[in-house]
């Protein structure tokens, strides 16, 4: 009887291991697979070749839309229009939460070279506050 358990516990574990694993190289999958097939839709739509950041955590996917001005002030449905296009053809991604940001192309270069500025200055020790 404690062979059979046994028996049964690792089954049931390894079956639960596969279980998550298959969910979570679905969700790496599409994350790919989103990331090189974005870009060309919102061409296709817009007529201009976005730049596109997309990040994907246990529960959420970020997805960044870098467009020029011209483009963000002739259409505001954009946001919209890719969340319409991952609820259709990846469904697995939008099952968790998934959050959709526009910007201006200007902005990430901004914001990049304030992030390493930040990283490179030193910190005051105690010393050289007092």
């Amino acid at each position: 009887m404690k062979k059979f358990f046994k028996a049964l516990l690792l089954i049931g574990g390894t079956a639960l291991a596969a279980h998550f694993g298959l969910k979570s190289y679905k969700k790496i999958n599409g994350t790919v697979k989103l990331s090189k097939s974005l870009p060309e839709f919102l061409n296709n739509v817009y007529g201009e070749m976005p730049k596109v950041n997309i990040n994907h955590t246990l529960n959420s996917t970020i997805i960044k839309v870098y467009f020029s001005q011209e483009i963000l002030d002739k259409h505001s449905d954009i946001d919209t229009t890719v969340r319409e296009y991952v609820d259709d053809f990846y469904p697995d991604l939008a099952k968790c939460s998934v959050d959709i940001s526009v910007q201006v192309k200007g902005e990430e270069a901004e914001a990049e070279a304030e992030a390493e500025a930040e990283a490179d200055e030193p910190e005051e020790t105690e010393e050289e506050q007092a």
